[in-house]
């Protein structure tokens, strides 16, 4: 790697590289040898806990072998749980610590170390130098990345529309901070990726002969978020009710989609908490930070405005609307009054 961190260093920084699998089997550190170690075990579980409780970083200064053989074996402690909400969890976790330590890690902050980074993740990647050869361009935008791949782990967000990014020849280019951003999405697919594996079956039987392991595999089983379904007058429209949907089965909602259901469900007479408790399911979810974020768009805190849900032409513009304006009404509010209004008409007078 172009980089002035060591292979050791990179292994325990983001032990989900293939890179990094490479090194400790070379190590000879394996899943068996790991799984008899006390050590790495009770290590693995520990970041298990601080996973799915969002500790803060750890850095990578003591015994860092340990440290990536563990956090390798936390995911398949994860996995064998069989429980949906915690991977998501977890790999969104990890994935915030990975872009952290990609952004404050001395010897790892050159262009090409960070290009490297991102082919181990399969990532097509070029310095943008190469792509506009004497434009101004590479010196705001200096690493491009295939379109393809943009596409695929871009946030899904308006901002991020590639409209928006200057493409040129196939490659978007990008500045440093949204190129971190898109290897975050692609180091969470990768560690998800990890998890589907076509042995993860034998794993978790290896796993499963460990006590402490089988205990905390156990325990996880039985761990579910709180979850709660919109109630209240006529029928809640597609697009409202793909959001929730989307966010009761622990799926990352993009920032336009959890906004809009927010306003929706406070027009509807929700209040903040019962909101808060929707958004328990999302893998990144704070709750003060939620709680935050509903009692702002509600009007209660910051410049007191209490936001408007967004019409039928923006949530089709974010892509949130899943009939293409094909339910014949212009804001989300009206289609509950609507579906009230034909079945009232449908009833024998």
């Amino acid at each position: 790697m172009e980089c002035y961190a060591t292979m050791q260093e990179i292994a325990c920084l983001f032990p989900y590289l293939d890179k990094s699998g490479e090194y400790l089997f070379a190590r000879g550190i394996t899943l068996e040898s790991a799984l008899n170690s006390d050590h790495i075990v009770k290590r693995a579980i520990d970041i298990v806990e601080e996973s799915l409780k969002r500790m803060k970083n750890r850095p990578c200064v003591d015994e860092p072998e340990v440290e990536a053989a563990a956090s390798r074996l936390a995911l398949y402690i994860i996995t064998g749980a069989s429980n949906i909400y915690l991977l998501r969890r977890f790999a969104d976790s990890q994935s915030k610590m990975f872009t952290y330590r990609l952004r404050n890690t001395p010897g790892i902050q050159s262009y090409e170390c960070k290009a490297e980074i991102a082919s181990d993740l399969g990532l097509s990647v070029a310095m943008a130098r190469n792509v506009v050869k004497g434009s101004l361009l590479a010196a705001t935008y200096p690493i491009a990345i295939r379109w393809r791949d943009y596409i695929r782990y871009a946030p899904q967000d308006p901002d991020w529309a590639m409209i928006n990014r200057p493409v040129v020849s196939g490659w978007v280019l990008l500045d440093v901070n949204d190129f971190e951003r898109v290897l975050e999405d692609a180091y969470e697919a990768k560690i998800l990726k990890m998890a589907s594996r076509e042995d993860v079956g034998y794993i978790v039987g290896l796993l499963s002969k460990v006590e402490p392991i089988y205990r905390e595999i156990a325990k996880l089983r039985s761990l579910r978020p709180v979850t709660i379904r919109a109630e209240g007058r006529g029928e809640d429209p597609p697009c409202m009710r793909a959001i929730i949907e989307s966010i009761r089965k622990g799926e990352n909602a993009p920032h336009t989609a959890r906004f809009a259901i927010t306003t929706y469900l406070l027009r509807r007479g929700w209040d903040v908490e019962q909101i808060v408790d929707l958004f328990r399911s999302s893998p990144d979810f704070n709750e003060k930070i939620t709680r935050y974020q509903v009692q702002h768009i509600a009007g209660q805190v910051g410049g007191r405005k209490e936001y408007s849900v967004p019409s039928c032409e923006t949530m089709n513009s974010w892509g949130l609307c899943p009939t293409n304006l094909g339910c014949g009404v212009k804001n989300p509010v009206q289609y509950g009054r609507r579906a009230s209004r034909a079945t009232e008409a449908s009833r024998p007078q």
